[in-house]
């Protein structure tokens, strides 16, 4: 009898031992392989990272995992089903960061609480394109490169682009309006240029069609005249007054010698040196007649209501002083004498 209690507390020793290695063993392999599926990725910095409306737990695991925030899909639906959170995660724009806890991220997606992507960008008169594309770069919007692309490539349904010449540098140089606008960080550059192009098209054809000048000239040559206005003029009272002198030396057929144009090519500011007005473009107003093949920069309201209506002058030459005025002659000796009077220390 006592053999057999024995016995019994002999086995019974060795099943809990059994059952105790097994749960260890359990332990051990959670920890090697289960644990680390769910536990938070390395820490690092908080990404944007935007939810598409009626994106499923799926997708959104996958796109955590490339952007790094889980270490593992199937381990991110795994616990959105046991919070019960599968059909509960909404779209938007959320701030996670590599190291937040899968409870924690289900609580942000789950409750909605996205940040505020919307940017005030304002983009000042008389840039380029390129400069444009740097002001989108400095909010992490996308690239300058992306910007430019876009902009060469985008189609947009204005007839008035179908007749910009192949010369010019940038397509859409002078045709994405200079404004305030409101943006998402996540806006694609095609969407910006398509904005900003539309607010072109709101202001710059009813101006044209009520203007004399479209007898005279197309709306890309009064959008590129606008621009040269637009990088001349300091002053708003003489922006129509710089446009009227353009305008009497294109009628004599006299060349523009405009700065600005060839700071446009050189990509130099400040005083233009006499080698710089030797280079060879169609945008040097110095050496080829007439307007260059496309606008300069992008001309506010100011400079297209100035170029659409210049004023009546029999000025001809204009040289600026340090103040940013200008001052306007007749005649060339009279410039001559104004250049002594503006440069005079």
């Amino acid at each position: 009898m006592l053999k057999g209690v024995l016995a019994l507390k002999s086995w019974a020793t060795r099943r809990w031992r059994w059952l105790g290695g097994v749960a260890c063993a359990v332990a051990l392999i959670g920890v090697i392989f289960v644990i680390p599926i769910f536990s938070p990725t390395a820490g690092g910095v908080p990404l944007l990272v935007s939810i598409e409306q009626g994106s499923s737990a799926g997708q959104i695991a996958v796109q955590l995992k490339k952007s790094g925030i889980v270490r593992n899909s199937s381990a991110f639906v795994l616990a959105a089903r046991w919070y019960g959170k599968t059909y509960a995660l909404q779209a938007g724009t959320y701030e996670l960061a590599p190291g937040m806890n899968l409870r924690e991220i289900m609580v942000r997606l789950s409750q909605g609480l996205v940040i505020n992507t919307v940017v005030r960008v304002t983009i000042p008169e008389g840039l380029t394109l390129p400069q444009i594309g740097r002001i989108f770069a400095r909010y992490g919007m996308f690239s300058q490169e992306e910007f430019l692309s876009a902009a060469d490539d985008i189609s947009l349904p204005y007839p008035y682009l179908d007749h910009i010449p192949d010369t010019t540098v940038h397509r859409l140089e002078g045709y994405l309006f200079p404004d305030t606008y409101e943006f998402h960080l996540d806006a694609s550059p095609e969407f910006v240029i398509r904005t900003m192009a539309a607010r072109f098209n709101a202001v710059m054809p009813t101006l044209f069609a009520a203007s004399p000048k479209r007898e005279q000239f197309s709306l890309h040559q009064i959008v590129t005249m606008a621009s040269i206005v637009e990088r001349e003029a300091v002053k708003n009272e003489e922006r129509s007054r710089i446009a009227g002198v353009f305008y009497n030396r294109l009628q004599r057929g006299m060349l523009l010698q405009s700065c600005a144009t060839v700071q446009f090519v050189t990509g130099r500011v400040g005083r233009v040196l006499y080698i710089d007005l030797a280079v060879d473009s169609p945008y040097n107003t110095y050496r080829h007649a007439g307007l260059p093949p496309g606008p300069i920069a992008n001309p506010g309201l100011a400079s297209l209501s100035a170029a659409l209506e210049p004023e009546n002058t029999a000025y001809l030459f204009f040289v600026a002083r340090e103040d940013g005025s200008h001052i306007f002659s007749r005649t060339y000796a009279q410039h001559r004498a104004a250049i002594q009077r503006a440069t005079r220390r």
